[in-house]
């Protein structure tokens, strides 16, 4: 599941049928589950990949302060000294780190949408009322 798949969804999820809008609102249970189960799902992959990245940050500042291991990065050696206040530098722009940086930030994203699409959701039973109530309006009823 990708951010694309889920905004496809929600484009076909959030037409309401305005001919048929009893079914609309009894499918706004569905909608509210089937959205917040994707958003727990994205949640719980967010978090996951937090703690990855900070594993890899210690990881990597072991690396580059020089205090990992030489066998662990035979097929990898820093050649470099580095003062330990250039260590976080070193970090932050390694190419390992920013893969997994942008995958949260990726995750974040998707989590937005999915927050987003959750409140239009809750939305909907408002807009369906709003719907009935002009019709009966306009049709001369109270």
């Amino acid at each position: 599941m990708n951010l694309e798949i889920i905004n496809e969804m929600w484009l076909k999820d959030s037409k309401i049928d305005d001919v048929m809008l009893d079914n609309a609102s009894l499918a706004i249970p569905q909608l509210h589950q089937k959205y917040l189960t994707l958003l727990t799902e994205f949640n719980l992959l967010q978090k996951k990949k937090s703690q990855d990245l900070k594993k890899l940050q210690h990881k990597k500042w072991l690396y580059y302060s020089g205090k990992a291991a030489p066998e662990e990065y035979e097929d990898k050696p820093f050649h470099y000294k580095v003062m330990k206040s250039d260590v976080p530098n070193w970090v932050s722009v390694d190419d390992d780190i920013c893969k997994v940086e942008m995958q949260l930030d990726y995750y974040n994203a998707v989590i937005r949408t999915l927050e987003e699409i959750l409140k239009q959701v809750h939305q909907m039973s408002y807009n369906i009322k709003n719907s009935i109530q002009w019709r009966s309006f306009v049709g001369g009823g109270v």
